[in-house]
């Protein structure tokens, strides 16, 4: 059988969601590799459709897939990663199994409450990914291209707020320093960025320098936050806080989201200007000026030099 015909055979990633968390059911931990395992013997597969891999060449087709399915299922709550390449169904996952379903794809993925959270948060929409995959659409390759790339930009920043989240608030706190770092504040010097250390709902996590002389200062707040909005009270702490610093500008950046009532508490400061970074907009911040993120691979798209034609 030639590759292109045994690349059909492969399940795509909505067929692995189900067969994936029944293997997770018993509530033990189970590493990639295990699942992988696991779901080869599952679908029957043959060494010979585990060596096809994904264009760029770099992976194997059906791990690539698995890896998908995995971040889906995590997407809604249905697993969790206790550890570094380690899955586990949740309790969410064990009450969905225990309604016998016979389906589990994107549609229903979209009812469930941890995923449309999730979609609001990220604005993600997976549909070019899936209409690919299932070759039903009527856009142009070019277009395909542009959404599933945004669909991978999209999911990139959801496995960024995760990595953030798992980590200390020490760590968290170093990061949106060094963030802002690289988008040039305080570049002029090295030291021109600091994690204060300080703790509490109204403490400054960190200071940047915007001129040699450290005369014009910008204060910064950051909560580490799973599924809580900041919500106003933490937002008047902190404009409270650099009225008694003198200091009139801060960012306050969180991992989660701000409550309507927080966003129009910024507004409404008039002494304190207060630039509001929820975690969608921080990890795309992140992703644009390349902090804890590196590039995968590179594809270039080339077009008919029309100039050269017309020339001759």
């Amino acid at each position: 059988m030639q590759t292109t015909q045994l690349k059909e055979t492969i399940p795509d990633f909505q067929s692995i969601m189900l067969p994936m968390l029944q293997l997770l059911e018993n509530g033990q931990t189970k590493s990639l590799q295990e699942v992988v395992q696991l779901l080869t013997k599952h679908f029957r597969l043959s060494p010979e459709q585990l060596k096809i891999k994904v264009p760029s060449g770099q992976q194997g087709l059906f791990r690539n897939r698995v890896g998908w399915t995995r971040s889906y299922l995590k997407n809604a709550g249905l697993i969790v990663y206790p550890s570094r390449g380690v899955y586990q169904i949740t309790d969410f996952g064990k009450e969905f199994l225990a309604s016998n379903p016979t389906e589990l794809n994107i549609k229903v993925l979209k009812k469930m409450p941890k995923y449309q959270e999730w979609a609001a948060t990220f604005n993600q929409e997976p549909n070019a990914v899936t209409a690919a995959l299932h070759k039903e659409t009527t856009e142009t390759p070019d277009v395909i291209l542009k959404a599933t790339v945004s669909d991978l930009q999209k999911q990139l920043a959801s496995e960024l707020i995760d990595k953030l989240k798992e980590n200390t608030y020490d760590f968290f706190e170093r990061f949106v320093v060094q963030l802002l770092q690289k988008m040039g504040y305080g570049e002029f010097r090295e030291d021109a960025g600091m994690v204060t250390g300080q703790s509490g709902d109204n403490g400054i996590d960190g200071i940047i320098y915007q001129d040699r002389l450290g005369l014009e200062s910008v204060y910064i707040q950051a909560k580490r936050y799973s599924d809580v909005k900041v919500g106003s009270p933490e937002i008047r702490n902190f404009i409270g806080s650099l009225a008694l610093q003198g200091i009139s500008k801060g960012v306050f950046l969180t991992t989660s989201r701000f409550s309507e009532n927080a966003i129009k508490t910024a507004e409404d400061s008039k002494q304190q200007k207060i630039v509001l970074i929820d975690g969608k907009k921080l990890a795309d911040l992140a992703i644009e000026f390349n902090l804890g993120v590196q590039e995968d691979e590179t594809i270039v798209l080339k077009k008919i030099d029309l100039d050269y034609f017309e020339e001759n």
